[in-house]
Formats: C-alpha cells, sequence, structure tokens
C-alpha cells in the first residue's frame, strides 16, 4: 500500500448476500445473509432462530435495519468505520435509497470517505475489462446491463423480475421439520445446488437430506426447472433474449465488442453446464456478423463474488484515489449533490 492510498473496506450489498472485505483482498473475508432477526441478529446467526420472523432488510428497504447491517459489517471486519473509507457496491432501486444510505454513513457510521459505482461495472472490472455485457443473476431479479469503458449504459439496462430463487421451489416439498421460513428456504436452496444441472447425465440424481434420507430426481424434472431462466412467459422473455435486446439496442460501433465480452454472474451461473447453454441459446439469436463469447473465471467462487472482486480491485488503484468522495464535500456541497457529480451512474 502507498502512502496515497486510502485504507477501505470494500462491500456488495445484496438481496440476498452480503458481502465484506478490504481493499486488495482477493476474497471477501465476511459474507453473510442479508437478513436479521427482530433482535438483530444478523446473516448465518438467523439461521437457529426457531420459529421467529426472519426480516428483509432490502426488500423492501428499511434504513434501519440497514444502517445496524452496516455497523455489523465494520465490527466483523475488526476495524473502527471511522478509520476507514467504504467502496459500496450501487444496486439500489431508487436514488431515494441510496441518498439515504449516504447519509446514514456520514452521519451516523461516521466513515470518511465514499465511493459507490454500478454491480455491472465492477463486474466487469473483476474479468479484467472495462466494456462488457452483462448478465447478473440475482436472487430476486435478473439484469443485464451494457457496460463501456468503465459506465454502466442504464438507458439500455434490462431488469427482470425472476432470479435463482425461484428455482428453490420445487424442492420445497422435501424439507421437513419445525423450521422457520428463512431455513426452510435455506435447505431448499441446498438441495437445488446439489441437484441441479443443465448437463445431459444418464442416471438419477440424489441428493442426501440431513436426517439421512435421499432425493432423488430425473434429468427431465431437473430440466424443466432449470429452463426457466431460458423459457419465456408473460412476465419474462428469457436471459438469452435479454442479452440480444442490449445488443440490439446498443450503437454498432460496440455490438461486437460487446457480444465477444460476455459476462454471466451471480450462483445460478455456476449451475453446471449453465455457461454452454448460454453460449449456444445466445449465439443462435445473435446478429451474423456479432460472434459470442463468454468470458471464463478462474474458478466459480471468482463468478460468486465478482462485484466484491471488481471494488477491491478498483479501490487499489493509485488513479482511483481522487475520486472518493470525502465527508467535508459531502457537507459542504449540498450533500448528495457532491455524489451524483463524482460517482458514475
Amino acid at each position: 500500500m502507498n502512502s496515497d492510498e486510502i485504507i477501505s473496506v470494500v462491500a456488495d450489498i445484496g438481496n440476498l448476500y452480503t458481502r465484506a472485505g478490504f481493499t486488495g483482498d482477493d476474497f471477501p473475508r465476511w459474507s453473510t445473509f442479508t437478513k436479521c432477526t427482530e433482535t438483530m441478529q444478523f446473516g448465518d446467526e438467523a439461521l437457529g432462530y426457531g420459529n421467529g420472523q426472519v426480516l428483509d432488510i432490502l426488500q423492501p428497504f428499511n434504513p434501519d435495519l440497514y444502517e445496524n447491517l452496516l455497523k455489523k459489517m465494520f465490527e466483523k471486519l475488526g476495524v473502527q468505520s471511522k478509520d476507514y473509507s467504504l467502496l459500496l457496491a450501487n444496486n439500489f432501486q431508487t436514488k431515494h435509497d441510496l441518498q439515504k444510505v449516504v447519509e446514514i454513513l456520514f452521519e451516523s457510521v461516521e466513515i470518511p470517505n465514499f465511493f459507490t459505482i454500478r454491480n455491472a461495472a465492477l463486474s466487469t472490472f473483476s474479468a479484467g475489462r472495462s466494456t462488457a455485457l452483462i448478465l447478473d443473476i440475482g436472487a430476486y431479479s435478473t439484469t443485464a446491463s451494457a457496460v463501456h469503458d468503465g459506465y454502466t449504459l442504464l438507458k439500455t439496462q434490462i431488469q427482470a423480475p425472476i432470479g435463482g430463487e425461484i428455482l428453490n421451489d420445487p424442492f420445497r416439498q422435501f424439507v421437513v421439520g419445525e423450521y422457520n421460513q428463512f431455513k426452510k428456504t435455506c435447505l431448499a436452496r441446498d438441495i437445488k445446488q446439489g441437484l441441479l444441472t443443465y448437463e445431459q447425465i444418464d442416471s438419477t440424481q440424489q441428493y442426501e437430506l440431513p436426517d439421512g434420507k435421499f432425493v432423488s430426481m430425473q434429468q427431465a424434472q431437473l430440466s424443466e426447472i432449470a429452463d426457466k431462466l431460458f423459457n419465456s412467459n408473460d412476465n419474462f422473455k428469457g436471459i438469452q433474449h435479454m442479452l440480444l435486446d442490449i445488443i440490439n439496442n446498443s450503437v454498432n460501433d460496440i455490438k461486437q465488442q460487446l457480444c465477444s465480452t460476455v459476462i454471466s454472474t451471480g450462483g445460478s451461473s455456476n449451475i453446471p453446464g449453465f455457461l454452454n447453454k448460454l453460449q449456444t441459446t445466445l449465439s443462435a439469436l445473435a446478429p451474423p456478423m456479432c460472434k459470442v463469447k463468454l468470458v471464463m473465471y478462474p474458478s466459480n467462487q471468482n463468478r460468486y463474488h465478482s462485484v466484491f472482486i471488481g471494488g477491491s480491485i478498483l479501490a487499489s488503484l493509485s488513479s482511483f484515489q481522487s475520486l472518493w468522495v470525502a465527508k467535508n464535500e459531502y457537507q459542504e456541497s449540498g450533500r448528495f449533490s457532491i455524489i451524483e457529480r463524482k460517482c458514475p451512474n
């Protein structure tokens, strides 16, 4: 770390998972669920919360719970918030939500410096690129974005109200026992991750439950579930068509660059065979002059934590250090207006 580099925390607070660590870290040091109990037990601590209610922090956005999550994050990282700047991934649904978070960070959590940037741009940086076509399959929604020269092109961005969690539903039938809804969902997710595949299999897939019993499913059953991300319906056209619309709506100068740099992120991108299916389906739809190529990560963990990794890389660059919004700038320059000026979209 050079003397001009600001010591900082990098955080990706998503609808389902929160990931946090320090500038230069390869992976997050703290990763947990973006959930809490009525008694302020956060993340994994909420799994053992009997039959009590587990609360969402971002669905809908709850400022009080979010503030407590931020304080818990610094506590878990073992640092004082007043000593560490924060680069926060921007996945907020409204400008008002982000504005409230900035207020909390400077006035209650008391960080010295702040910066925020869109998830899609950070995923692009994580792959060593500045321009890419990003497919972000989140827990509850999927977003397709074009990133050009480090800026997310919001006018062409497409979001659909379907994400990886919808694939959990068929596996809930196998979860029995006295669990709260949060725990049941986690168990169904575990079964999904153990069974679901886009690859052709000859034998029945099996998954062992905590009680020692086995769940068995045939290829046809698993394919029907997995294809929900690709099949169109009244509310969703399929992820391949979301990406195609981005390509078609982009200027000709960058169409080929976007097609040749497709990055898929989120846990569902790591389902066996998913990337091959995405490559095949998108290639069949893309304009003739555009050759589709997916960016491969060194490991599934890199893809899973791409937003955090991109933030860690960005905040470690010497050329980035002048971009931080300092607390005194925030107080003296119309508060949120300085964020809009210094933080890209």
